[in-house]
């Protein structure tokens, strides 16, 4: 069976086919990425403009196109926090259906943990330890603590690195003095406790094992240390932002908001004392491929 995931960030829309065998593994036949940045819009105004609803539908005309050319048999289409903010989603997921054919949900922010959590089961095999799994994303950060394999700490907040971005620049501060005041106030429903180790999913975790390799020079890839990421924090934050697609070999649209994701991975590692975290390459876009089996 040939299936698709289509994620719509508050950053980007990416798309991922796959082919599943007889033990529901994945084989993957393509991958499409666009910047739309729909956060932008939304935590500014609280609305998707129509620039950006032009855009996105006329980005879902391609994938429906990538759907036929690559012959899927079905689909997984989600929304993410941009959306569930937006004050006319519905009457654009109505223009997205019109014009593409494709339904999109949607869904919550618990959902779209267990999504996540669901993907990190399945990929990695997790000690009996306490760890802590951190999502990225644009629009929110999810953290869930497994204990024994088992689901005991999940909570979705909306300090997303689009909306970080959006929110400081509205109220003036300097983006590392909001995502700490933020964290202050948030502290008493933040995880507690000791964790053996920690997992990270996202682009822009994704972003953070690429930039070890190739800025760093170090592998592998797939764990960070805490002091890596204070290294890599450091050189990037005292990079003018245009010359940080070049000098990193990252995406322009990664620009902006690998600074605040590499700050606040970084403060919540060293505020629980986490020396360390994995990075599987797998995430929400995977979750939603094992929802539809």
């Amino acid at each position: 069976m040939r299936i698709s995931s289509i994620d719509l960030g508050s950053n980007a829309l990416r798309l991922v086919i796959v082919d599943v065998d007889e033990a529901q593994g994945f084989k993957t036949i393509k991958k499409h990425r666009e910047s739309i940045r729909l956060g932008s819009d939304v935590f500014n105004g609280k609305l998707i403009k129509k620039d950006t609803e032009d855009r996105l539908i006329a980005a879902f005309k391609r994938i429906a196109k990538i759907h036929r050319k690559y012959k899927v048999d079905r689909y997984f289409a989600f929304a993410t926090s941009a959306f569930r903010d937006a004050k006319n989603k519905k009457m654009i997921l109505r223009a997205i259906a019109r014009e593409s054919g494709l339904i999109v949900q949607v869904i919550s922010g618990k959902y779209e943990a267990d999504l996540i959590r669901r993907a990190v089961q399945s990929s990695i095999n997790l000690s009996n330890d306490r760890t802590l799994l951190i999502d990225i994303g644009g629009g929110s950060v999810e953290l869930s603590v497994l204990f024994n394999t088992k689901l005991i700490y999940s909570k979705s907040f909306k300090l997303g690195m689009v909306r970080v971005l959006s929110e400081a620049h509205k109220t003036q501060q300097p983006i590392e003095v909001y995502i700490k005041n933020q964290l202050r106030t948030l502290q008493k429903v933040l995880p507690k406790g000791s964790f053996k180790l920690a997992v990270g999913t996202g682009g822009n975790l994704d972003a953070m094992a690429r930039l070890k390799m190739q800025h760093l020079k170090k592998a592998p890839n797939v764990f960070i240390y805490r002091k890596e990421i204070e290294k890599m924090y450091n050189d990037f934050s005292r990079t003018p932002l245009a010359l940080r697609p070049q000098k990193f070999l990252i995406k322009a649209d990664r620009a902006d908001v690998l600074e605040p994701a590499l700050f606040l991975t970084l403060t919540l590692l060293t505020q629980l004392k986490i020396q360390k975290i994995k990075i599987p390459g797998i995430g929400l876009k995977e979750g939603a491929l094992l929802s539809i089996l």
